[in-house]
């Protein structure tokens, strides 16, 4: 057996292997039937959060075509977290798996099936529904605002990943005098973190500025192209490119902009030029405002 085989989640293992591995992304959608099939509950596609049956590279690679673990959108509306374990106990039950193998206990056993924590219920799930092609770590993410989380927990692109975006996210909110909560939204601290924006249409706006609609936050790429014409958008930036520079990955560069086109576009801020006026640019063309 490779090594690669056990680079998914980690919740569940002994005491020198673990007993989760990654799923190729063939494998992911008849996983997800089989889970559907002994919950009852749906997952959609747009509920595959993350990378969960995405990766698809022409290379081959089982790793660049395969996912750590599967991350599953989980309304709390529908279902409560203790009957969802009920389902998945009835399920170890009707396999004749022993009771006491059934939950995992803290660290005195972690070679259960299930495992309860916080916001979420892990559970050790046959490739496929069947335990002869090994076992892929299931995480039921729990929200009672499913529309927020599926933008919250976004895979990222080949350049920047999932949480790349999340930095980028947290970043510009505190260039904007607000926290950014993957559980919440967009915070006030100022309010005793009052929450002020819970849909992607208005996140986006108050983040990236008037006009922005959800899809200009769907990847690092698409809100740096719209960052990049805010006149705050180095000091917005800052603490990501930080991030981003130590872990060696390139950032980039805001468009040329000339000395003397940069201080006539903070003069028309400060001064609230109307589109009625005609202003010179550095190059010697005139242009309407």
């Amino acid at each position: 057996m490779t090594n690669k085989l056990f680079e998914g989640g980690n919740v569940f293992k002994t005491a020198d292997s673990a007993l989760t591995q990654r799923i190729a992304t063939k494998d992911v959608h008849p996983t997800i039937q089989f889970i559907e099939k002994i919950t009852g509950l749906t997952f959609d596609e747009e509920d595959w959060l993350g990378t969960t049956g995405k990766k698809n590279d022409p290379d081959g690679a089982f790793e660049k075509n395969s996912s750590g673990d599967l991350d599953l959108n989980t309304d709390a509306n529908k279902v409560s977290k203790e009957e969802l374990i009920s389902k998945l106990k009835a399920y170890l039950q009707s396999q004749g798996v022993p009771e006491e193998n059934w939950m995992n206990q803290g660290r005195k056993k972690t070679d259960g099936y299930i495992h309860n924590a916080g916001d979420q219920v892990h559970f050790r799930t046959p490739i496929d529904g069947d335990d002869r092609n090994g076992y892929v770590q299931t995480d039921f993410m729990f929200t009672s605002n499913p529309d927020f989380q599926r933008g919250a927990k976004r895979g990222g692109t080949e350049q920047y990943g999932g949480t790349d975006r999340a930095i980028l996210l947290s970043s510009v909110a505190r260039g904007r005098g607000l926290k950014f909560s993957p559980k919440f939204g967009l915070v006030d601290p100022a309010q005793g973190d009052v929450v002020v924006a819970d849909t992607w249409d208005k996140i986006a706006e108050l983040l990236l500025g008037k006009g922005a609609t959800e899809k200009d936050t769907h990847t690092v790429e698409t809100m740096i192209a719209y960052l990049k014409n805010d006149p705050n958008y180095e000091e917005l930036i800052a603490p990501w490119k930080e991030t981003m520079e130590k872990a060696g990955k390139q950032v980039p560069e805001q468009a040329q902009e000339s000395l003397a086109d940069k201080h006539l576009r903070r003069i028309k801020q400060l001064s609230g030029v109307g589109t009625s006026h005609t202003v010179m640019a550095s190059n010697g063309i005139r242009m309407n405002k």
